[in-house]
């Protein structure tokens, strides 16, 4: 999907239920938020930081399978709290390395979504280092994992690159 397809959409969404096209109205933004902001109609933006929402975990998960469950229930009840039926409203996730890195499933996110909500999942290309120092040989960095991870859940037609700034 083209970025100006998408402010179309965006911008009909606004205004009235709108079908999704892939069956999910499931979006992979793989640019500089910023440029997604500009995009965005006035008062449909609801945000999730999931970096925000994993400080604020009252208890330190022991071991990945323990972090993952604690993820995926945390974004589950922050969706149940903020993404309110009845409401046109486009939630834009970013700290989404953290999907990758505990394997979290997008389901919750996937169930939320209706023809009055969407979910944007946001990839800045910052979030993918390419001035890392010299590393020693048994560690590997792989600079699109995130969004590898997230392109495996979500229809080619359904991610959007904006890149330049």
């Amino acid at each position: 999907m083209t970025k100006a397809d998408f402010a179309d959409l965006l911008a009909r969404m606004s205004k009235r239920p709108v079908l999704a096209v892939n069956g999910r109205h499931v979006y992979l933004w793989h640019g500089w938020p910023s440029s997604l902001q500009g995009i965005m109609p006035a008062g449909l933006d609801v945000q999730l930081d999931l970096y925000a929402l994993a400080s604020g975990m009252q208890r330190i998960p022991r071991g990945d399978e323990a972090a993952r469950r604690m993820l995926q229930a945390a974004i589950a009840q922050w969706l149940s709290e903020h993404a309110v039926s009845g409401r046109q409203q486009v939630v834009t996730v970013t700290g989404c390395s953290l999907l990758m890195r505990y394997g979290v499933p997008l389901v919750p996110f996937f169930q939320v979504t209706s023809e009055a909500c969407a979910i944007i999942f946001v990839v800045s290309p910052q979030d993918a280092p390419t001035d890392l120092p010299r590393l020693p040989q048994y560690v590997s960095v792989r600079p699109s994992a995130t969004l590898d991870y997230l392109r495996a859940a979500i229809p080619d037609e359904a991610v959007i690159g904006d890149t330049t700034r």
